[in-house]
């Protein structure tokens, strides 16, 4: 009897302390973040896809003809038509832009740049292996094999004004991606090499975009534990979920009025002032919180708030926010 009395305050007690911890888990959201570009292409309207040498050059060519006709920011003239346009005017780049010849395609085309580039690592590389023996429950011997095909990018693309013929912009990129396949006491199918070149490419040139092109991340934003003396933490983090930060900055001064010593409270305000841009705000929350509680991640989220603003300022320049905010 003694026993199972125990064991139910021992039940008891191990279900209290598991919902003491569901209530106190702090909530993660993902937020999209605007990221500017690494030059700034403000007044540039078209990209002229030039040559891209080496083996895998023209897959390339077309994954950054594709990507870059996603972003809708670019005019793209493709490789074909600009071929035909160097004919008709005789012009010939032959792969080198000089500010002659750069000066007589601004003429033509505008306000543009051209893209060239040479891969010169594009290739897959298929390793086998075998893991170590073991046995299951009969005493049989197993051994799983492996075969996994890795494939390797290696790019340079280069960004050329065409009004100046001075290189803009250039940037060696370096990729690779796997796929494996495995089977237990024999070898397996072999892997998709394809499938595997064509996501080290895809992350290659994704990451070329990001150095002309304005882009979205999502990054996850974690909000100070709930208290029930403040139910106003919690439909704060709902409208921040909706994205209607507005009503949650409205819901997180409510928070800090009421317990100003609470850090968590002017933390979750931060947040909200941040993701919001108002920038200064959300610093001076976030010291409030630091000034209570001298916890390194309040220190690193005012950096972070710093990083955001100096990127605001960078996407302005680069007309990013004109669209988006009229």
């Amino acid at each position: 009897m003694r026993h199972q009395l125990y064991r139910l305050s021992y039940s008891y007690i191990l279900i209290l302390i598991m919902s003491l911890v569901v209530a106190s888990c702090a909530t993660t959201i993902k937020v999209p973040v605007t990221r500017p570009a690494e030059i700034n292409l403000r007044g540039i309207n078209k990209i002229m896809i030039g040559e891209i040498k080496g083996n895998g050059g023209q897959a390339i060519s077309d994954l950054i003809t594709s990507e870059l006709f996603r972003t809708g920011k670019f005019e793209i003239v493709d490789r074909a038509n600009l071929d035909k346009i160097m004919k008709e005017h005789q012009l010939n780049l032959s792969g080198v832009v000089d500010e002659r010849t750069a000066a007589e395609m601004g003429k033509i085309v505008g306000a543009a740049v051209l893209l060239t580039g040479n891969v010169s690592l594009y290739k897959t590389e298929q390793n086998n292996t075998v893991g170590q023996q073991w046995k299951d429950k009969e005493g049989e011997i197993h051994q799983t094999h492996y075969k996994t095909a890795t494939a390797k990018v290696n790019v340079t693309l280069n960004v050329t004004g065409l009004t100046t013929g001075r290189i803009l912009a250039s940037k060696t990129i370096s990729k690779t991606a796997q796929r494996q396949t495995s089977a237990d006491n024999t070898w397996p199918e072999d892997p998709d090499a394809d499938a595997a070149m064509g996501e080290a490419s895809k992350i290659a040139v994704h990451d070329f975009i990001k150095m002309i092109a304005p882009y979205t991340e999502y990054v996850n934003v974690t909000f100070a534990s709930r208290k029930k003396s403040l139910p106003e933490l919690e439909k704060g983090e709902k409208f921040a979920i909706a994205g209607r930060w507005s009503d949650a900055i409205e819901q997180f001064k409510l928070a800090t009025q009421k317990e100003p010593t609470y850090d968590g409270a002017w933390w979750n305000l931060g947040l909200a002032y941040e993701y919001s841009n108002m920038f200064k705000e959300a610093e001076d929350s976030l010291n409030e919180a630091y000034k209570i509680n001298q916890k390194q991640e309040y220190l690193n989220e005012i950096n972070n708030v710093k990083r955001l603003a100096a990127e605001r300022k960078k996407l302005e320049e680069q007309g990013a926010l004109e669209s988006t905010e009229r």
